[in-house]
């Protein structure tokens, strides 16, 4: 199924206001200090990691 330009837009508007409400949650698998960056993204593609990965400073 491929959205139009319009459905894509009422959803990411959709699923913006729900984040900002606090309705959604990103999980975070890992983070990595900025300094391990290398680390990060071989974690990345590699599968390793259930969630989002951060950089931190």
């Amino acid at each position: 199924m491929q959205l139009t330009d319009s459905e894509l837009k009422r959803l990411t508007e959709q699923a913006l206001a729900e984040a900002a409400a606090g309705r959604i949650k990103p999980v975070v698998g890992q983070t990595f200090p900025l300094a391990r960056a290398a680390d990060a993204h071989a974690a990345i593609q590699s599968r390793a990691v259930f969630g989002k990965t951060l950089l931190t400073t």
